[in-house]
């Protein structure tokens, strides 16, 4: 099977650790991780990709600063999302690839859920031009292999053993103090919430059509509003991208292939 994988930022690779080594698919990011720091992540990313024989493929998706990707969605600018789709459409024909793996939409990040519906997009409308693809998604804030997921849903899962956890474990504490701040602070909660061992499963879930491809209100506020409400009383933002911006441009990409 061939694959490639959408990731959102930089360091979401690592949550793929073994899978990318199994499988070495294509491998595109939409952002260059230069968030509120200021500071590009890519270049730890592709020793990422490199080290574990994946592709890297930017001729496809040249990543951008995050920033370039909430200004578009704050003035419902969906023309760089409309270019990667064609992109990487086209990508995906013409390398006969059979797989797509991207973020899954947890409501966390806006940059996260927008990488969600580019693939479910680019998927449907291989689909219309006669080339079915399968298509999974991999928690990146959840649990990485929640127990009640697995016995419900389709997906695929690699488990590692304890010299591989250990590397991937070791991969993801240096990545994420080679940046500190909000990454490190991130990762140490998430192993805090779930344990170590849960990173030893690998799972990747049959891709669902986002909320916003079905037009579907959220069912609790999303955790970016808060955020962004937070960061804008605190004088850090100056406006709140909101489920609103993301419905939007879903429907704005939907378009041609309805």
């Amino acid at each position: 099977m061939k694959s490639l994988v959408i990731a959102a930022h930089s360091g979401h690779e690592l949550l793929l650790w073994k899978w990318l080594r199994n499988e070495r698919p294509d491998f595109v990011v939409l952002t260059n991780g230069a968030g509120s720091s200021g500071v590009p992540r890519l270049d730890p990313t592709l020793a990422n990709l490199a080290g574990a024989g994946a592709n890297w493929v930017p001729g496809v998706v040249q990543p951008v600063a995050d920033a370039q990707i909430y200004r578009a969605l704050l003035e419902g600018d969906s023309l760089l999302f409309a270019q990667w789709l064609e992109a990487l459409t086209t990508h995906v024909l013409a390398q006969g690839i059979d797989c797509i793996v991207a973020d899954e939409a947890e409501d966390y990040n806006p940059s996260h859920d927008l990488c969600r519906l580019l693939a479910n997009q680019v998927a449907v409308r291989c689909a219309a031009r006669g080339h079915a693809v399968a298509a999974f998604g991999y928690p990146t804030v959840g649990h990485p292999s929640p127990p009640a997921r697995l016995s419900a849903e389709q997906h695929l899962m690699i488990e590692l053993d304890e010299r591989e956890l250990q590397a991937k474990l070791d991969d993801m504490h240096g990545y994420a103090r080679s940046f500190g701040g909000q990454l490190e602070r991130e990762l140490d909660g998430f192993i805090a919430e779930f344990g170590a061992r849960a990173y030893g499963r690998e799972c990747l879930f049959a891709a669902q059509p986002t909320r916003y491809e079905r037009a579907e209100a959220a069912l609790a506020k999303p955790a970016f509003e808060t955020f962004g409400e937070e960061r804008v009383a605190a004088g850090v933002y100056r406006h709140v991208i909101r489920g609103a911006h993301l419905q939007a441009v879903a429907d704005r990409l939907r378009g041609p292939a309805r």
